[in-house]
């Protein structure tokens, strides 16, 4: 067999992310409980029943799915008559798949997979919205079957160490209208005026398979987020949102520098890791102290000098975009 014709090898990713494409979940074309909330065009293309242009998914989301599995193949093997496991509900047209349902307590459980990073983001600032907006439309479409809701659990758990947070809460119907307000939204605009709510180089708009479609138009070559200027080509108004986006950073960089400052009069710690403090915030302070080592640059060019040799260097290209002076024109 020649070169030409052996077939391409797989990597173990690839295989992992074939077999995710071909279950039944990941071909579903109409939009679900899972993505309300998210991107709103993405939602758009689900609900204009646009065909996707990229096979999406990722072997993040397919370590996800295995932990789903396995709880499910347990749940199945020890779950009560009257526990629903991996159970299709609709709710406002809307379809899903809850985890679990546990009847005796009248709570539903729902698994999410994320990084260790991420839930410590989760552990202070609390569910995404988009998952407040999901568990409560697989209650709302349980209540409307006749079984009770009067807990949700959402599970987080951390993939690359295995910690696992647990959130609680009871059923709220403004969660519920809001997410029905929110599809509506986006049924009234038409899909290619929707706003793309994830940046492009993000695992979300990485990982979409309707990333082609989405960011088709931007100037070849560039950012793909230069099909913002293409669509509404009025560069002085995007340069007026750049120079207030980063007078805002400075602002609240100041504001931070400040407030850190005044209350490292509380600080108990020398080094390490602190207690946490409550000073009748709604949450703790904790100060962690760490010592690092970086690399003496200078040092090291010197004794490269010594023996007249050069320091290995690494090429990286980036783009700065600076505001200078008109050369006719007053200074901003």
């Amino acid at each position: 067999m020649t070169a030409v014709d052996r077939p391409a090898e797989r990597t173990t990713a690839d295989l992992l992310l074939e077999w995710d494409r071909q279950r039944p979940r990941s071909r579903q074309r109409e939009l679900g409980w899972s993505e309300v909330g998210g991107c709103r065009r993405r939602a758009g293309y689900r609900l204009a029943g646009a065909e996707p242009t990229n096979p999406g998914g990722s072997v993040q989301a397919v370590l996800g799915t295995a932990i789903h599995d396995a709880v499910q193949q347990r749940l199945v093997e020890t779950a009560a008559p009257e526990d629903l496991v991996e159970y299709p509900v609709e709710f406002a047209g809307i379809p899903g798949h809850l985890d679990r349902y546990e009847a005796e307590h009248a709570r539903l459980v729902d698994v999410k997979t994320t990084s260790s990073r991420w839930l410590d983001h989760i552990k202070v600032h609390g569910p995404e919205r988009s998952h407040l907006w999901q568990t409560n439309g697989y209650a709302a479409a349980l209540i409307g079957q006749g079984r009770p809701v009067r807990e949700i659990v959402i599970d987080y758990i951390a993939r690359d160490t295995g910690d696992l947070h647990r959130w609680t809460g009871r059923p709220d119907p403004l969660q519920v209208k809001a997410a029905l307000e929110w599809i509506r939204a986006v049924r009234s605009v038409p899909v290619d005026m929707l706003n793309r709510d994830y940046a492009p180089d993000g695992p979300f708009c990485q990982h979409c398979p309707f990333f082609n479609r989405c960011w088709d138009g931007a100037t070849p070559g560039r950012d793909p987020r230069s099909v913002l200027l293409v669509e509404d080509p009025d560069a002085a108004g995007w340069a007026a949102k750049l120079w207030q986006a980063r007078q805002d950073i400075a602002a609240a960089k100041d504001r931070e520098a400040e407030a850190k400052g005044a209350l490292d009069a509380l600080r108990p710690n020398e080094a390490g890791g602190s207690d946490v403090l409550d000073v009748g915030f709604e949450l703790g302070l904790l100060w962690t102290i760490t010592d690092s080592e970086r690399l003496d640059t200078t040092q090291v060019r010197a004794e490269y000098a010594r023996v007249g040799a050069r320091p290995p260097t690494k090429t990286s290209t980036s783009t700065k975009l600076s505001f200078v002076p008109l050369p006719d024109g007053p200074a901003p």
